[in-house]
């Protein structure tokens, strides 16, 4: 119905009042396929509803009877068209009291639905609530009348002494879940004063969960969420929740390594590393969570065993990077040993992590690259010597563990990102690059179509694009990849 719906003028005035006229017939609600099919519909045209407000009420209230209904299917469909109906028509149905009121009778009625259903509500209300006025407290009187029953679902958690209770977990997971789909769901800017305040009254709600259930890493993630998806939405009014929030992740990190701590520091990193103001508090971020990641991370096992940590390690390292490379390379003791790591792990065959790992080489040689030509300045002056260290040092044995990935030591699905790493090593240090690929290349067996001295031609005839255009990058990209392609083959055929 989707593409339907898109092909369909949402001024049609003929046929689709005819067919929502048909929907509203009571006859259907006896037949589960149709009451099905016709929700669906309903949903898909929601932004032909807006353009007919007429038909808005009588069809929202067709499409919430199928959330009493006995087939879970239909049920589904109801919250999916809840849900499209809300945000295609959220500045009418915000602009009528009588309206919000039923909107927010549906949610609190909702509780028993499954985790899927109520998350299509919550984001439904809360793209409505989204269209309320700043102004005289509207906004924030909603928004904290969303989430007040999500917290008081906390509050009845942490008054048990039973921790290890399922059930309870459930709730307060699903909680937690629905607390972040707000926030998730709420515009890019809007509000972002209002949301800090309903996360400063959430934060002691929040440090307690924590600290109940940090053996929990599922919970911990859906907690992390909650900050992830309020960092974004409050932005700058987060500020006097940032010290604590990081401070406390960094205390808890070394003896609880949830990855979810880590992305948190990611987000921070995105939302204030740019920052000239915040560097002091970032730079204690990095320091801390790069020398705790570091101590997780000692060996290619343990990179196996902690696939989700090496993945928003490294996703963090990448951040740090390209939003605050002054203080990457002001943190001369910490970011060599972080390339040092990081080629440990070379060999990770987890997707997500390898994918992180990959991105994290490709972007340091990019910005170091960058520091060297003087397009990018660092405040110390160091970054020049220490990018040339720490090429000069590892260059060898990254490529090394490069060529090892490709000839069959991950699964060749991953060529595509370690293909990203090689094409930065030839494009921003060839001739170095073609130096260690040679002597890279006697460590690994010999192979035939292409045998070793064919595949470093192949890596290296193509001219480096010089400026130019999109054909002459993508021309320099595809020898690159076919070249690794080609020799990724001969050599895994020596495996079987």
């Amino acid at each position: 119905f989707r593409s339907v719906a898109r092909r369909v003028p949402t001024n049609e005035s003929e046929i689709l009042p005819q067919l929502m006229k048909f929907i509203l017939i009571p006859q259907l609600e006896k037949h589960s396929a149709l009451r099905y099919t016709a929700t669906l519909i309903v949903g898909r045209f929601n932004l032909w509803m807006n353009n007919h407000p007429d038909f808005i009420k009588p069809l929202l209230t067709f499409v919430v009877a199928g959330l009493s209904n006995d087939i879970l299917l239909v049920v589904s469909s109801a919250a999916y068209a809840f849900n499209y109906v809300c945000m295609g028509c959220a500045e009418k149905l915000a602009s009528g009291e009588k309206y919000l009121q039923a909107l927010f009778d549906v949610y609190n009625r909702s509780r028993n639905l499954r985790i899927q259903e109520r998350k299509e509500i919550v984001e439904g209300v809360t793209a409505v609530i989204a269209k309320l006025p700043i102004e005289g407290g509207v906004y924030l009187q909603a928004l904290t009348g969303l989430i007040k029953p999500l917290v008081q679902v906390l509050h009845g958690s942490l008054e048990t002494k039973d921790v290890q209770n399922d059930e309870r977990k459930t709730k307060v997971s699903h909680a937690l879940d629905l607390i972040a789909q707000s926030f998730m769901t709420l515009p890019d800017g809007v509000g972002c004063e209002q949301v800090s305040l309903i996360l400063r009254d959430l934060n002691p709600t929040l440090d307690r969960i924590m600290l109940r259930y940090l053996q929990e890493d599922a919970l911990m993630e859906r907690v992390c969420r909650c900050w992830k998806y309020g960092i974004r939405a409050s932005k700058l009014y987060f500020k006097p929740m940032l010290v604590p929030l990081l401070t406390k992740l960094a205390k808890l990190f070394p003896e609880y390594p949830h990855s979810s701590f880590l992305y948190i520091v990611c987000v921070c990193v995105n939302e204030f590393g740019s920052i000239p103001e915040y560097h002091p508090l970032m730079q204690k971020a990095y320091v801390a969570f790069s020398r705790h990641g570091m101590a997780t991370l000692k060996s290619a096992e343990d990179f196996r065993q902690n696939p989700d940590v090496v993945g928003d390690f490294f996703d963090m390292q990448k951040r740090y990077l390209v939003h605050c490379p002054n203080i990457v390379f002001s943190s001369q003791d910490i970011i060599p040993h972080v390339f040092q790591c990081a080629v440990t792990g070379i060999g990770v065959q987890h997707k997500d992590a390898c994918s992180m790992l990959m991105k994290f080489f490709a972007t340091f040689i990019k910005i170091g690259s960058e520091i060297q030509k003087g397009i990018r300045k660092i405040e110390n002056g160091n970054g020049v010597d220490l990018v040339q260290k720490i090429m000069v040092h590892f260059g060898e044995n990254l490529s090394v563990g490069l060529l090892q990935c490709i000839a069959g030591k991950v699964p060749s699905s991953r060529n595509v990102f370690v293909i990203e790493v090689v094409e930065a090593l030839i494009v921003h240090c060839r001739g170095a690059a073609q130096m260690w690929f040679q002597k890279a290349l006697t460590k690994l067996p010999p192979t035939e179509n292409p045998n070793h001295k064919q595949f470093l031609f192949a890596l290296f005839q193509q001219p480096q694009p010089q400026g130019g255009g999109r054909p002459e990058h993508k021309a320099f990209s595809r020898s690159i990849k076919e070249a690794v392609r080609d020799f990724s083959a001969a050599s895994r055929s020596k495996l079987r």
